[in-house]
C-alpha cells in the first residue's frame, strides 16, 4: 500500500479521482489528486471495506470514481449511488491501450484513475433497477437459444458417427416426426442408446425452457411499460415478439442519443471509417455494442423487406452497386432501428414506404 501524508489536509478542497480494479474476490483501489497518486490499496471484494476507504476523501470538493463494467454488473454502482458517491462505469473495449508490458490488477486501478482524471473514459448507460430486472429476460432466451442450437449440433454429430441419416419422409429436422425416428433409433450397444437418449433429453429440457421463458417474454410485451411502444414496434411486418422486445428492453431510454448516428453507433451498424489527407475509406461495421440487438435487427430486415417499399428500394439500390447482401441488408438494419426509434421517440406509428 501507498499512503499520502495526510490525506485529509492534501484533499480537502480538491478533486479526486478514484479507479476501481473489480474482481471476485479482491479490488485494486487507486487514489489520484492534483498529479499525484494519493494512495493505493488492495481490499477484499466488500462494500464495507470499500466505503471504509473512501471515508477519509469525502472531504474532498469532489470524489469520482470509476470501474470497468464486467461480471459484477452494476451493483456496485448502484450502492455508491445509493451513498451519495459519483461513480461510473466504463466499457472495457473503450478504455485507451496502454504502452505498458507488465499488467497487474493494481496498475489497472491506477491507469482507470488516470484516464478519468484526464476525462478520456465514455461511460455505460447504467438501467434503471426494475428495467434491468426484465432485460434479463430476453437475456435469458437468448443464452437458451444459443445452447439449444449447441444441443442440436452434438446430436447431428453423435448421428454422423454412426452414418445416420435422416429418413427421406421426414421433410424437415427438429419437426415432431423427427424427434419420434431419433426416439425409435436402436444401436448395437447399450453405451451409445444411453447417450442419445441424453442428447435427445437435453435438448426436449432446453426447447421447452425457450418456450417457457418465450411466454414470460410476451407477457412482459402486455405489461404498461411495454404494451404502447411493443404495439407499435410489432406494427411493422417483419418484426415479431423478439425483435421488438430486445429493442425495447436493451434500450429502454431512447431519448438519452443525440441523434440517430449517435443510436446507429451503440448498435455497431455504421461502418468503420478510416482518412488519410483527402481520401476517406468506409469498411465493415464496428460491431460495437449490443450484439444480440444486431442480430435480431439484421434478421428483421430480410423480412422486412418484402413488406416496405422504401426499405426493399435502399436494399436493391446498394446492391446495384456491386455491395453483397449482406452488407446492403445492414444498411437495412440500420434504417429500420433509426425509424423504429423515431417512433417511439414521436409516440407515432410505422407508416410503411415513407422515409
Amino acid at each position: 500500500m501507498k499512503l499520502f501524508k495526510d490525506i485529509a489536509g492534501f484533499v480537502k478542497g480538491k478533486k479526486v479521482f478514484c479507479g476501481i480494479d473489480v474482481h471476485e474476490k479482491k479490488w485494486d483501489v487507486c487514489f489520484i489528486c492534483d498529479g499525484e497518486v494519493v494512495q493505493t490499496d488492495g481490499i477484499p471484494a466488500e462494500y464495507s471495506k470499500l466505503k471504509a476507504l473512501l471515508a477519509p476523501y469525502c472531504i474532498s470538493r469532489a470524489l469520482e470514481i470509476v470501474y470497468e463494467a464486467g461480471f459484477s454488473g452494476s451493483w456496485l454502482y448502484r450502492r455508491l449511488k445509493q451513498d451519495g458517491y459519483c461513480c461510473t462505469i466504463t466499457p472495457p473495449g473503450l478504455v485507451p491501450v496502454s504502452t505498458d508490458k507488465v499488467k497487474t490488477n493494481k496498475r489497472d486501478a491506477r491507469k482507470l484513475a488516470w484516464y478519468l482524471s484526464a476525462g478520456l473514459l465514455k461511460s455505460v448507460y447504467v438501467l434503471p433497477d426494475w428495467a434491468e430486472s426484465n432485460r434479463r429476460i430476453v437475456r435469458r432466451r437468448s443464452q437458451l437459444v444459443k445452447k439449444s442450437s449447441r444441443a442440436k449440433n452434438e446430436i447431428r454429430s453423435f448421428l454422423h458417427l454412426h452414418g445416420i441419416k435422416r429418413l427421406s419422409e421426414i421433410k424437415s429436422n427438429w419437426s415432431g416426426l423427427y424427434m419420434k425416428w431419433l426416439d425409435s433409433l436402436e444401436f448395437e450397444f447399450e453405451s451409445d442408446q444411453f447417450v442419445l437418449g441424453q442428447l435427445v433429453k437435453n435438448y426436449r429440457r432446453l426447447r421447452e425452457d425457450v418456450a417457457e421463458v418465450t411466454h414470460q417474454l410476451r407477457s412482459l410485451s402486455k405489461s404498461e411499460a411495454y404494451a404502447a411502444n411493443f404495439k407499435r414496434m410489432t406494427a411493422v411486418k417483419g418484426v415479431g415478439l423478439i425483435t421488438a422486445m430486445t429493442f425495447l428492453l436493451e434500450i429502454h431510454d431512447f431519448s438519452r442519443f443525440e441523434s440517430s448516428d449517435h443510436f446507429s453507433s451503440l448498435l455497431g451498424l455504421t461502418p468503420s471509417q478510416h482518412s488519410s489527407g483527402e481520401k476517406t475509406r468506409y469498411g465493415h461495421i464496428t460491431r460495437q455494442g449490443n450484439a444480440e440487438l444486431r442480430r435480431v435487427l439484421i434478421e428483421s430486415a430480410w423480412s422486412v423487406i418484402r413488406h416496405d417499399p422504401h426499405l426493399r428500394e435502399k436494399y436493391e439500390r446498394i446492391r446495384s452497386r456491386g455491395t453483397n447482401g449482406k452488407k446492403a441488408i445492414v444498411a437495412v438494419a440500420r434504417s429500420l432501428a433509426v425509424r423504429m426509434r423515431y417512433c417511439i421517440i414521436h409516440e407515432e406509428d410505422y407508416v410503411i414506404g415513407v422515409c
